[in-house]
């Protein structure tokens, strides 16, 4: 299972790389051409780029009737190998253990397979409601772009409130994505196959159709580096694990649509897209870095013994960071992070309690029932000097 999973995220990460490398190079491209020197009707513009010791001289030329050139190069493979990876990356890490990965009985009373069904119901709801929603008279209009964030902001309130914090970011995450994937293949691919078809026979073309493919991209081009954040957010608790994660969330997608408007546009004429991603990183810091309240019961007490704390260790904790897990579906050590011994806990008690104590994400999803009691125990041990008596 671990070969596995390191074998679907390595190929993961790779057509990702691809994917988002092809996509944002086309759009930077797009905004940079330049007015053809040659004044020449089919040329929409030229740009140049170095590279190895030399400069290439790209032109965008429009399809005419009658005269395509020997090749075309489809950018199709990297958007569905990315989606079709990270599809069974979430079948593998959260829904094969979803009792220990989606649940938190702090936030909603899902059983396992209803958090599974809530999450597939979020993939295709979420490509339904948004593919809605720009195919209405409303796309070409500002409505369409507020009523989206809008719905963003839904979508990260409630996977938020179904499942665990680290599920609820790679889900939405998840949803992103296959929203940025069904683009490619109903809204980019077609349309321009429609086009291609119609120049090899000769027909008149109907340029509109690209112009239709162009925005579904740039759309994509917003949802990528949120996307690419929220792919890594299982590593950092000390953000999804927030008193207001949804906001959070949210502002993540602002912060990240506005980094990519000002690398692909530049902060020339960009100014309310500069004043409002800055903003969302004032607001995200002041969010994350602030300390979370104590457990109750955390401080004014005296500080516990260590057999108190190893019997907690013991009952809520060895299950998954042992050299022998008993979690069902564990082989092996969680993270590496084992606590057997009285050596092994004590150089691991800051660890211990920003994960178990001031993050509360340990144990994952609280399977083992720690209580707040059990977990100002172990703060106020540490607090104490995590000592061996």
């Amino acid at each position: 299972m671990e070969w596995l999973d390191a074998l679907l995220r390595w190929i993961h990460v790779i057509a990702g790389v691809m994917w988002i490398g092809d996509s944002l190079l086309f759009m930077w491209i797009d905004g940079h051409l330049h007015p053809d020197p040659q004044s020449r009707k089919d040329v929409a513009g030229v740009a140049w780029l170095i590279h190895g010791g030399g400069y290439y001289q790209l032109e965008k030329r429009w399809l005419v009737p009658g005269r395509l050139p020997p090749r075309l190069r489809w950018f199709w493979l990297e958007a569905t190998t990315t989606w079709l990876s990270g599809f069974l990356l979430l079948i593998l890490v959260y829904y094969m253990s979803a009792e220990a990965f989606m649940l938190d009985p702090g936030v909603s009373r899902l059983t396992p397979g209803q958090a599974i069904t809530a999450g597939l119901g979020l993939l295709l709801g979420g490509w339904l409601v948004y593919d809605g929603l720009w195919r209405t008279a409303l796309r070409h209009r500002t409505t369409a772009l507020l009523l989206s964030v809008a719905f963003l902001a839904i979508l990260n309130y409630a996977a938020t409130h179904l499942f665990s914090a680290r599920a609820a970011f790679l889900q939405v995450g998840a949803v992103l994505g296959t929203i940025m994937s069904a683009n490619v293949w109903v809204h980019i691919i077609p349309p321009q196959l429609t086009m291609v078809r119609a120049a090899r026979e000769g027909r008149e073309i109907d340029y509109s159709l690209g112009d239709h493919a162009k925005t579904r991209s740039t759309h994509n081009s917003y949802l990528t580096f949120p996307v690419i954040f929220l792919m890594i957010s299982n590593h950092f608790p000390g953000i999804y694990a927030g008193r207001l994660n949804w906001v959070i969330l949210s502002l993540l997608m602002a912060f990240g649509a506005g980094v990519r408007h000002l690398m692909l546009v530049g902060f020339r004429g960009a100014r309310w897209a500069a004043a409002c991603t800055t903003a969302a990183a004032v607001v995200l810091l002041y969010l994350t870095v602030q300390p979370s309240a104590p457990p109750q019961g955390s401080s004014g007490a005296s500080a516990p013994s260590f057999t108190e704390v190893r019997t907690i260790i013991a009952q809520r904790c060895a299950s998954c960071h042992s050299e022998t897990p008993t979690e069902p579906g564990m082989t092996s050590t969680a993270g590496g992070v084992r606590l057997d011994t009285p050596e092994q806990i004590t150089v691991r008690a800051a660890r211990i309690k920003a994960r178990a104590v001031e993050q509360r994400t340990m144990p994952l999803g609280n399977t083992t029932g720690i209580t707040d009691e059990e977990r100002a125990i172990l703060g106020r041990w540490v607090d104490a000097g995590a000592r061996l008596k």
